[in-house]
């Protein structure tokens, strides 16, 4: 026991093992920080919960109430949420989903408090706007941010998997000499690095990369739109720029002509007071939700 006990301690202190260590560390760190973004996923989900409010029998203070309660038990939820992305992100700063993810948050909670503002029928006219638009900005910040980082990382494990020399690919070939694999050299390595990829091969790896991007895209192109809609509404702001560059991410996103064209006929710029009406600004459903612009995404352009 004593022989064993030396040679793993001459095992462990030896140079070749501190890279096995370091490997470990940010195993843990990815597994940590995946922990606390799931954490915040559940409270984001939580948050879409529906809560119906009975305009049709109760008075208007009952409703005025089941309205404010409503937004604060939403709110906490995206608050929460908020929580627990910025502890995954302490755990592990280069963590691309954690900010996504914040970056989503804090679209919704824009897009609550114009819903809010909405479903109240406040004057937008004195209605302070300035909270909803930085939340705006946040949000885009964040994926702008989320975005570069994403693609650097790309760009990494690109050229990883095209050199023949890279270390991923002398791992994956320890690992097929040691379990005697009969795959074919190149067909498939080790992707790591918080991707969440697994073995892929190349090919693989670049469409799941299509993908990711056109996601980005179609979520920045809904960040855009909303903020249009808000900005067109209270009359402020240059909505047509950030209505035209939502369109523009839309295409990037691979979205058919036929679906932008869908989502801006349901712009507020082209909505207008029938004769003898006014415009009505109440949402239409009854209860608290964040208005949603769904474009299809069928076929991704390359």
């Amino acid at each position: 026991m004593e022989l064993c006990t030396e040679a793993l301690e001459e095992t462990v202190t030896s140079e070749e093992a501190q890279s096995l260590f370091d490997k470990a560390a940010q195993k843990f760190q990815e597994v940590a920080a995946l922990a606390f973004f799931n954490w915040g996923n559940v409270h984001m989900c939580a948050a879409r919960k529906r809560i119906p409010l009975d305009e049709s029998s109760a008075g208007e203070d009952v409703v005025a109430t089941q309205l404010q309660t409503a937004y604060d038990w939403v709110k906490e939820k995206y608050c929460s949420a908020r929580q627990k992305y910025e502890e995954a992100l302490v755990i592990k700063p280069d963590f691309y989903e954690g900010l996504l993810a914040l970056g989503q948050q804090q679209f919704e909670m824009a897009k609550l408090h114009w819903s809010f503002a909405l479903a109240k029928k406040m004057d937008l006219s004195g209605w302070d706007s300035m909270e909803t638009l930085e939340l705006f900005d946040s949000a885009e910040q964040k994926m702008k941010a989320a975005t570069e980082m994403w693609e650097k990382m790309e760009e990494q494990r690109a050229k990883e998997l095209k050199d023949p020399t890279s270390s991923k690919k002398e791992e994956w070939l320890r690992k097929k000499k040691k379990h005697g694999s009969n795959t074919a050299e190149g067909e498939a390595v080790v992707v790591n690095g918080g991707g969440g990829h697994g073995e892929l091969t190349p090919e693989e790896a670049a469409e799941q990369a299509a993908v990711m991007r056109s996601q980005i895209h179609l979520f920045w192109g809904n960040m855009l739109f909303e903020r249009s809609q808000v900005e067109c509404k209270l009359g402020t702001g240059d909505w047509r720029k950030n209505l035209d560059a939502a369109v523009e991410r839309f295409r990037l996103a691979g979205a058919s002509e036929a679906d932008i064209a869908m989502v801006l006929k349901n712009h507020y710029s082209n909505e207008g007071p029938k004769e003898g009406e006014e415009k009505k600004a109440e949402n239409p459903n009854g209860f608290i939700t964040a208005a949603k612009v769904e474009v299809a995404n069928e076929d991704v352009k390359e």
